[in-house]
């Protein structure tokens, strides 16, 4: 209670109690004192009679003024979309995001994207939020405190310049790039340095997937998996509907195969789905058979499973190779299963172990199941971060080589294990530089805060699939000082231009020449712009055939005590690699699976 209204109440009371005493039976406690019904009453008139005399007061004017020429196609407080990539995740699903006076307020799926075909995900429609977060940056900062963009740049340009003379080394660490402008624009920036590297990595790795099929054919490249053409799926810890690289196109296909109501023109309805996991998944849960087995027991299990399908395809390797199994009468049905659907199965895995990978490739290639269930002409482009670029990195880091560092769109303080050595190798870094949207436990080390957009105030691209490219266009006006990546970039070039400019002069160059050029390049943007996504020609990688010298079996599990615990990390649907963690919606969002 403010002061003023202590005293008032404390003389009201004394000088009542003064005319009438005090009166127990109707007091009540107020201010360590008692206080009679009177006393109340007069306290009470007296705030209502104060409370009417300043609703008597003029309220602050407000203007609500019309456009003075309004905006093509825009009605106020009618709702309309905009076509764009979702940047949540490097899995670039197409959105429609609903506007109304300016602002956008809802996201669904774009009907017209050949991956998500109208569906997203929690993250995605969530992804809303965002925008609109207080904790994000407005404006860059020089050691924690508020700067202008000429300053920063101005500062972070004489530094490279300084490195550039000395000839030391300069490293950019991002996730996933599959932006066709964004990647063109690294290049060029970390051209300019005698000693620069790009290093891309992902909290959520796929990097076993990569280097699994760069020692089988040559290439390192994740698939493009086609679950709707598959009659048998085998999946060895991937939980492909729920958070495995790209699950809404997962989810898409498979569900196409999944229909209880008799065979189509392609084959049966219902494929049939075997799940081989450690902990209970959104994707086990779906499986006609799920079988449990420990963290330890995937490569075994692996290995038991591809020499029983080797069996059956006379395949010379591995020919008396078939490890004991808890499960073998299981595996026997499985390997029948995929053997008859040579042509029509899929065996994917989600673990981090090459051997495993290497393992999925090996059955994958018995069944015939590269060029029709999988494709590596078209390959994904969705995780391609390198966990060996990334160890590299760190033994630089820790043994002080690198003079400059840019990190943007991830948090390797808190993504990567051994937390306090990489934060006290960064603070020795001289020109540390964070693009972060808000600041994180690596932004908070960075000499230098430029933020980017949100995904829905910038312009961009996406090249999730090979032959698959889509546009990121803005949605409302930045609503900080805030600069996207590819106007960062080109600044500390010495080529600044606006994303967009970037992106039309990359798509001149580069992309429309895949369209075919039957259009002229305005009416291709434009049509591509109003539909969100366009189809182009895929530009294949060499790949090589099988080699099977690559592949080893794992003959005993992995030694563990007897009864001991396994320790099965994994990221949930609503969370995962923690990049959302501020987004208050997907804290709210139930587990589907608990």
């Amino acid at each position: 209670m403010p002061e003023n209204s202590k005293r008032y109440w404390t003389s009201l009371i004394e000088r009542d109690s003064d005319e009438e005493g005090p009166r127990p039976e109707f007091a009540e406690r107020v201010d360590d004192r008692m206080a009679s019904r009177r006393a109340f009453l007069k306290a009470a008139g007296f705030s209502f009679a104060g409370l009417a005399a300043s609703a008597c007061s003029r309220p602050p004017v407000e203007h609500a003024l019309p456009f003075v020429q309004g905006p093509d196609g825009i009605t106020p407080g009618r709702p309309y979309s905009y076509a764009t990539t979702c940047g949540a995740c490097e899995a670039r699903c197409g959105l429609l995001v609903t506007n109304r006076d300016g602002r956008p307020i809802k996201i669904e799926g774009n009907p017209d994207h050949p991956l998500s075909a109208g569906a997203t995900c929690a993250i995605g429609q969530a992804s809303v939020l965002g925008l609109y977060d207080s904790l994000r940056l407005a404006h860059p900062l020089n050691n924690g405190a508020r700067a202008t963009w000429a300053a920063v740049d101005q500062a972070i340009v004489a530094a490279l310049e300084r490195i550039r003379q000395e000839g030391g080394a300069v490293r950019l660490v991002t996730g996933t790039i599959n932006s066709p402008t964004l990647a063109a624009v690294i290049a060029e920036f970390v051209s300019t340095f005698a000693n620069a590297r790009h290093v891309s990595y992902d909290p959520i790795s796929a990097s076993a997937l990569l280097e699994a099929h760069l020692l089988t054919h040559g290439v390192r490249a994740v698939p493009r998996y086609r679950f709707e053409a598959a009659d048998v799926i085998v999946s060895l810890d991937a939980d492909f509907l729920g958070t495995w690289i790209s699950p809404v196109e997962f989810a898409g296909g498979y569900t196409k195969r999944r229909r209880p109501d008799g065979d189509g023109p392609e084959g049966p309805a219902m494929s049939y789905h075997a799940q081989i996991e450690s902990r209970l998944s959104l994707t086990g849960s779906k499986a006609d058979r799920r079988l449990r087995v420990a963290p330890t027991e995937i490569a075994h299990v692996a290995t038991s499973l591809a020499a029983r399908v080797a069996a059956r395809a006379g395949t010379p390797v591995w020919r008396d190779v078939v490890a004991p199994s808890t499960h073998d009468p299981v595996l026997d049905q499985l390997a029948d299963r995929l053997w008859q659907a040579r042509g029509r199965g899929l065996a994917v895995s989600g673990s981090d172990d090459l051997r495993v990978q290497l393992l999925c490739n090996f059955i994958n290639h018995l069944i015939d199941a590269y060029g029709a269930t999988l494709d590596l002409t078209r390959p994904s482009h969705q995780r391609t971060g390198s966990d060996r670029d990334l160890d590299i990195l760190r033994g630089e880091l820790a043994r002080g080589e690198v003079a400059a560092l840019f990190v943007a769109g991830v948090n390797p303080v808190f993504d990567l294990p051994e937390a306090a050595a990489l934060a006290n190798d960064l603070r020795r870094v001289p020109l540390a530089v964070s693009t972060a949207e808000r600041l994180d436990e690596t932004s908070g080390l960075a000499h230098y805060v430029c933020p980017d957009h949100h995904y829905l105030e910038s312009w961009g691209d996406a090249e999730a699939i090979s032959g698959v490219v889509s546009l990121q266009q803005p949605a409302i006006h930045p609503l900080g000082a805030t600069r996207s990546l590819i106007e960062s970039l080109t600044a500390w070039s010495g080529r600044p231009r606006s994303a967009r400019d970037a992106i039309l002069e990359c798509w001149q160059r580069d992309i429309y020449p895949r369209a075919g050029g039957a259009d002229s390049f305005q009416l291709f943007w434009d049509r591509t712009l109003e539909r969100g996504v366009t189809d182009v020609a895929s530009q294949p990688p060499h790949v090589k055939p099988f080699d099977p010298a690559a592949v080893q079996p794992v003959l005993h599990p992995d030694e563990r005590p007897e009864q001991a615990f396994g320790l099965v990390l994994y990221p949930k649907v609503g969370m995962l690699d923690g990049r959302h963690a501020h987004n208050a919606w997907l804290h709210e969002l139930p587990d589907p699976v608990t």
